[in-house]
């Protein structure tokens, strides 16, 4: 077939408008990004409170349920959640308590919170115990304790912990005390059936005793802490913590603890926990060791 000049041109214009056009609706075109992985090009239309009305180039209208839409144009869709505590919140409360009356008055409570979170490679621990004890109507002797601690894991298994705590232990004759310390540790291992992890560094403690006199001292610090589940239910624990003066080594304490947890109900724990203290320089007037033992109980979540 045969065409005249301006025949010609007329229809190279219009290629290169449909071209134009083409490429035009092309670039605008947005596009869609699936929870499944499928990708849709096309234009939004509106949203409701519960779906997309998305402009299909090739399907039409389509109507999508809003937690099917992971992304508009690359940009992540909806208001993302701002996780407080990570996978891994978690903690537990204990309590134990005893009263008895007739030849002897005695009354004893103590009550223990630790609360353990994950944000990113961040660690927090934090813990508050507060404990009273009384015999035959004396005043109580109270003793209480709080400390936050953030580990920073540099390395999968390998961290920076830096904490710092304060408190009173009257059956000690320890009016205040405070510390703060700074130790590389390791998570040897981690799982909901089993933990365990230790550290060691440098630990300053000041202590202003019941007598007016006090002790400052800078100490080299070891701890660790294990946990294993035995016959898929009743629960192992272990910490303990050993502090040496760097100036004096024949100054040491020592506390450790070791229980059991069994479960009751779905959270709920029988707790049955030693607790040992021994320091080798007490202060005046009190012995060098101290135990306790306690059937209580622990609530974990």
């Amino acid at each position: 077939m045969q065409y005249g000049n301006s025949t010609k041109t007329r229809l190279v214009w219009m290629a290169a408008l449909a071209t134009i056009l083409t490429l035009s609706t092309s670039v605008s075109a947005d596009q869609i990004t699936l929870t499944n992985g499928d990708i849709i090009q096309g234009q939004l239309g509106e949203q409701t409170e519960s779906h997309v009305i998305w402009n299909s180039e090739s399907f039409g209208t389509l109507s999508i349920a809003l937690e099917q839409v992971a992304s508009i144009n690359g940009e992540p869709f909806g208001e993302q959640p701002v996780e407080i505590f990570s996978n891994t919140y978690n903690g537990s409360l204990s309590f134990t308590g005893a009263y008895a009356s007739g030849n002897q008055e005695r009354e004893d409570w103590d009550f223990d919170s630790n609360v353990e979170w994950r944000e990113g490679d961040f660690r927090h621990r934090s813990n508050l115990n507060y404990e009273t004890h009384s015999l035959n109507g004396s005043s109580p002797n109270r003793e209480y304790a709080l400390g936050y601690g953030i580990d920073w894991f540099f390395q999968d298994q390998w961290f920076w912990t830096n904490g710092v705590s304060f408190g009173a232990n009257e059956e000690r004759a320890i009016d205040q005390y405070y510390a703060v310390g700074s130790a590389i540790g390791r998570q040897f291992w981690e799982s909901e059936s089993s933990a365990l992890s230790a550290n060691t560094g440098l630990l300053w403690i000041s202590e202003d005793f019941e007598d007016q006199t006090s002790d400052r001292r800078l100490t080299w610090s070891w701890a660790a802490d294990y946990r294993t589940k035995l016959l898929d239910n009743i629960e192992l624990f272990h910490s303990h913590k050993i502090f040496i003066a760097l100036t004096d080594l024949k100054d040491s304490d020592l506390r450790a603890d070791l229980g059991l947890k069994v479960p009751v109900v779905e959270n709920l724990f029988t707790e049955l926990k030693l607790e040992w203290i021994y320091d080798n320089q007490p202060a005046a007037g009190t012995e060098k060791s101290d135990s306790q033992l306690t059937i209580g109980v622990n609530y974990s979540w």
